[in-house]
């Protein structure tokens, strides 16, 4: 769940918008050990090296809630940038002598790429000064959406390849918590053509990091695809390789598409290819169980080992 913390203090608006920009260019050497290594500076201890230019683009984006009114009199807006359903929560943390219509709190679900009237502020005695302050909440998918707990998921590369599920469900290493608690992690190659497990649009996709690793700060900076599906449950097929997506964002795909390659960005032991089926459960984004039809024509719950 995305949070933001605003305040209008006597007629006095304030907002912020974090934007991350990914690197417009790595670098790429090979030590005396053999071991490669990723950066976005040029090595120092080396000049031979490779270095490659990529697609600079926003990879980190979020539910922006502007002012299009005036001082005196704010007029709230909320704008969904992504390509699917997004549920808003607005609070009312103070205020002194202001009016909100309709009143906070109050929850909407943003249609996808929406633009959304939210409220109004007004002071209730325009003779004496007024303060008001809020907060805000959003997380991705619509939260009255049912999973079709049946659905068979198809595998997410070629059935004449031959790969292994080597973290299942409720895995020991990275999957707890209630986003990835029922996430699977596939022993891909780097290269290897991911496809789309079942159809959709794509919601959202980040495309323009280098590198994995097991550090906490690699938590956000891996590649990845999102996928909105028909019954508004959404899959996440991460750790991709740089720039490697093939679909674009709104476009919907059919069940088995090309969409990208798997890779080894983000927090990530060694390339594989991470997959997760989630749901909004009422502000907070949950992964769920699934059905994923094996190479042998099988349809049960993934668990450790071949497919």
């Amino acid at each position: 769940m995305s949070n933001k913390y605003l305040l209008v203090f006597l007629l006095t608006f304030t907002s912020l918008l974090f934007v991350e920009l990914a690197a417009k260019k790595y670098y790429k050497h090979v030590d005396e050990n053999g071991i490669t290594h990723y950066s976005d500076k040029p090595p120092e201890e080396t000049e031979d090296f490779e270095s490659y230019q990529i697609r600079a683009e926003d990879t980190k984006y979020d539910v922006e809630v502007i002012n299009r009114g005036t001082k005196q009199q704010p007029i709230f807006y909320a704008i969904n940038p992504y390509h699917g359903p997004v549920e808003l929560k607005m609070v009312v943390v103070r205020q002194s002598n202001a009016v909100v219509e309709p009143y906070w709190p109050k929850t909407y679900v943003l249609p996808p790429g929406s633009d959304t009237l939210l409220a109004t502020v007004s002071a209730k005695n325009r003779n004496r000064s007024w303060s008001f302050q809020y907060s805000y909440s959003s997380t991705l998918g619509d939260p009255t959406a049912k999973h079709q707990t049946d659905y068979a998921y198809q595998l997410p590369f070629e059935k004449t390849q031959q790969f292994m599920i080597t973290q299942g469900f409720d895995g020991e290493f990275s999957h707890h918590g209630t986003q990835n608690k029922h996430a699977i992690d596939i022993n891909l190659s780097e290269g290897t053509r991911v496809l789309a497990a079942r159809g959709g649009v794509v919601m959202d996709i980040a495309n323009d990091f280098y590198d994995g690793g097991v550090d906490a700060k690699k938590l956000s900076r891996g590649n990845y695809i999102r996928i909105l599906h028909d019954d508004g449950s959404m899959a996440v097929y991460a750790h991709l390789q740089l720039e490697s997506a093939v679909v674009a964002k709104g476009q919907r795909v059919a069940t088995g598409q090309h969409i990208a390659n798997s890779g080894n960005t983000g927090f990530s032991s060694g390339p594989h290819l991470h997959f997760v089926v989630q749901v909004n459960q009422g502000l907070r984004l949950a992964s769920v169980p699934f059905l994923l039809e094996y190479r042998n024509g099988k349809i049960k719950q993934p668990v450790i080992g071949p497919l």
